[in-house]
């Protein structure tokens, strides 16, 4: 049978109750309750945070509470929030609903933590119930918590958790209801109906109505207090038309009138948003919902059926716990409501525990996982290193035995490295040889060619032959050239204006096309004419001719 375990710790306007749950089977299970006062000056909001930090390590020490828990945080410490947002896909809805945040909330939203529950969706819009807290008291909540030896796990609202223990109480609850928690700060509305959730937080509470006697009385805040709880709970023995009951019942019949006036007005914001019918019962809770006459008032006013709420009607309670089972009932709705989410699909609830110590935690339950995971990591490679170690010395000992064969081998390799070496020496010279040869009878051929193409050009001799080699860094890129430089004797006389220069040209050019019909040129540069001679008186027209060889043919 599977088991889970879970401590809620309910810091809330007044005093702090601290749970251990357990989810057993599909029924969820209260296990340890403890509750300790908040010590500090009510009408000072900054001074909650201090006494909390108290309370909670009265909490560890005294009473024994560690580890991983839940936190929930009051609804007058939150800002909630109904939107309407366009439809879109889960992971850009965060994005828009930031954006009309920003429009609806009185602070920057990079000053707070925020998080966000749907509470409806007709197809074209989402209804978004947007819940935040100031960072820095989020911040101050887990350094209490932490400094208490605590881990908060998660940080919710107490705005829309009893939402959750309505459902584990009523399971098969068709009435539109309305509860209503009355807290000493602030008060909490939650309609539960086919419609869906809407939830609203007022800032009405017991406080209210303690500080309505003090400025009837003339007393202090604290004088006010005492006075309420002796009063309503009959302690405080006052005569028929005593002046004093009279202040105290008025004080108590204007708050009645306040909470009436503002259940009327949550009830009209229900109706237009959620387009619904108005409840037909009205359930209330927490401590300051134990006033005297105020079910009854509320009943009269409100035209419907009121009744005390009851968390524990659907979980069970361990009979050793020794706390009444009245205080239970108005202290325990929010901590069920955070410990009976997991039993829920339609559960609800937020998360203002901020991301970066979500995965600090998360970190830091991984690490005994992790340390496991080192030792192993570092443990692993010890047998394949022994297996390794043996391996090697058995090599080591063939590699031995091969060293001791290599020098007669070395040395064969040397004389097999000296002869292949002379062999490239002689095929070196062969191809020498060889490349005489041919080259010899190349040449040859190519004069025999020169000569039959200067008869053929008549009057024509050649003085000097030249061979002109570059090599570039490519061997593909090497020219080879011959540059000839002859005369061609011109039998007009110089002097006679017969002379014609374009038909000399195309004689030496005629020449030219004949040396490039051999099949050792591959080309030829334009000739070079040098017609100073001619002009001097001499009859010779001294020329020369760039022949390119072409490089596939030996010459």
């Amino acid at each position: 049978m599977s088991s889970s375990k879970q401590l809620v710790i309910n810091c809330g306007a007044s005093r702090i109750t601290a749970a251990v749950t357990e989810v057993t089977s599909g029924d969820l299970k209260l296990n340890r309750v403890v509750t300790v006062p908040l010590d500090y000056d009510f009408t000072d909001d900054e001074a909650w945070l201090g006494a909390v930090k108290q309370a909670l390590q009265e909490i560890a020490r005294k009473h024994r509470f560690s580890g991983k828990a839940s936190i929930i945080i009051p609804g007058n410490q939150v800002l909630t929030k109904t939107i309407r947002i366009p439809q879109v896909e889960k992971a850009k809805r965060a994005q828009i609903l930031a954006f009309e945040a920003q429009q609806n909330i009185p602070y920057p939203l990079h000053e707070v933590v925020w998080d966000s529950q749907v509470v409806g969706d007709d197809g074209v819009e989402t209804e978004v119930l947007f819940i935040a807290c100031k960072s820095n008291t989020i911040d101050e909540i887990c350094r209490s918590v932490s400094a208490a030896g605590i881990t908060p796990e998660r940080i919710s609202a107490a705005t829309i958790l009893e939402y959750n223990a309505l459902q584990l109480a009523y399971p098969d609850e068709e009435e539109d209801v309305l509860l209503v928690n009355i807290g000493a700060r602030s008060s909490n509305l939650i309609f539960k109906s086919s419609a869906g959730l809407f939830a609203r937080n007022i800032q009405l509470g017991g406080n209210t109505l303690t500080q309505n006697i003090a400025d009837s009385l003339g007393k202090s805040f604290v004088e006010a207090e005492s006075i309420k709880k002796r009063f309503f709970t009959g302690d405080l023995d006052y005569t028929d038309g005593d002046s004093g009951a009279k202040l105290l019942q008025n004080s108590a019949d204007a708050f009645v009138r306040r909470i009436s006036q503002e259940i009327t007005r949550s009830i009209v914001n229900y109706r237009r948003q959620k387009n619904a019918a108005a409840p037909t019962r009205i359930l209330l809770t927490g401590r300051g919902a134990l006033l005297r006459g105020l079910a009854e008032q509320l009943s009269e006013r409100q035209k419907v059926t009121v009744e005390f709420f009851d968390p524990l009607g659907g979980i069970l309670v361990d009979g050793e716990i020794t706390t009444d089972a009245e205080d239970l009932r108005f202290e325990t709705g929010e901590i069920i409501g955070e410990a009976g989410r997991e039993l829920l699909d339609d559960s609800v609830g937020v998360n203002l525990l901020p991301a970066e110590i979500q995965s600090e935690i998360a970190f830091r339950g991984k690490k005994p996982f992790l340390l496991v995971a080192a030792v192993c990591i570092a443990l692993a490679p010890w047998p394949a290193y022994i297996g390794y170690k043996e391996l090697a010395a058995t090599e080591q000992k063939q590699a031995q035995a091969l060293e001791a064969q290599l020098p007669p081998l070395q040395s064969r390799l040397s004389a097999i490295d000296e002869n292949a070496a002379r062999v490239q020496q002689i095929s070196n010279s062969i191809e020498q040889v060889r490349g005489l040869v041919n080259s010899k009878a190349n040449w040859i051929q190519f004069f025999a060619e020169m000569q039959e193409s200067l008869m053929q050009a008549e009057d024509v001799w050649l003085d000097e032959l030249a061979v002109v080699r570059e090599r570039g860094a490519d061997q593909e890129r090497s020219t080879f050239e011959i540059v000839v430089s002859g005369k061609m004797l011109v039998r007009e006389t110089a002097n006679e204006e017969g002379i014609n220069q374009d038909v000399l040209t195309r004689r030496i050019r005629s020449l030219q096309s004949s040396f490039e019909n051999s099949e050792f040129v591959d080309a030829s540069r334009p000739p070079s004419i040098n017609w100073d001679t001619l002009r001097s008186g001499l009859n010779v027209l001294p020329f020369t001719i760039n022949l390119v060889v072409d490089a596939s043919i030996t010459l």
